[in-house]
């Protein structure tokens, strides 16, 4: 009975130590570029600015809606130019971008309601046990993207790198026919006041 014991004891110090296993993501971004001349004042605004993130159970997301309307943990503000690292469990990881194309309106939800939406799942990666991912991001003011031309938003590429190799960049806040928008996304993300 008492290997019985000793045996069940080491299967759950076992299953335990696996369950607590940590890798970590540095989110690099790097600084702020314009494919177009922008005037001085809204080059140095621009410049100055960062990205909201956050990451947990699974799930990474990179917003550019104000995170109070968002119903996860973003916990992280990252500068142009500059790089932060957290730990993380190991495991699969999923990006999704909720992106915000700016209009005018009398309030913030009928701003929301225009003119964001969320690409859910837009990348994948995987956290090994003892190991760092590197989400590369360049934010960058395309000439081809119109939109965000006209409301100096950048545009957010992101790209995995993990053990020595670096995937393509993709767009995590483009608008593409398969974004959701805000009014019609009923998925976990979306922050609603109890009434």
């Amino acid at each position: 009975m008492l290997r019985a014991f000793s045996a069940a004891a080491l299967l759950l110090c076992a299953g335990l130590a696996a369950a607590q296993e940590t890798g970590k993501l540095t989110v690099d971004i790097a600084a702020f570029n314009s494919e177009i001349e922008l005037k001085p004042k809204i080059k140095a605004q621009l410049e100055s600015g960062g990205l909201e993130w956050g990451a947990k159970d699974g799930l990474v997301v990179f917003t550019m809606v104000n995170k109070r309307f968002i119903n996860f943990d973003i916990p992280n503000f990252t500068r142009y130019g500059t790089q932060q690292t957290v730990e993380l469990p190991a495991g699969d990881y999923k990006i999704t971008g909720i992106g915000l194309i700016p209009s005018t309106a009398f309030s913030p939800e009928k701003i929301l309601n225009k003119g964001a939406y969320f690409n859910e799942g837009i990348m994948a990666f995987r956290i090994e046990p003892g190991q760092t991912v590197t989400l590369k991001v360049n934010p960058v003011i395309r000439k081809n993207a119109t939109f965000f031309i006209n409301y100096f938003m950048p545009e957010i590429l992101v790209a995995v790198e993990q053990n020595g190799q670096t995937g393509a960049e993709t767009s995590v806040v483009a608008k593409t026919d398969a974004s959701t928008p805000w009014a019609g996304y009923t998925g976990p993300l979306k922050f609603t006041p109890v009434k």
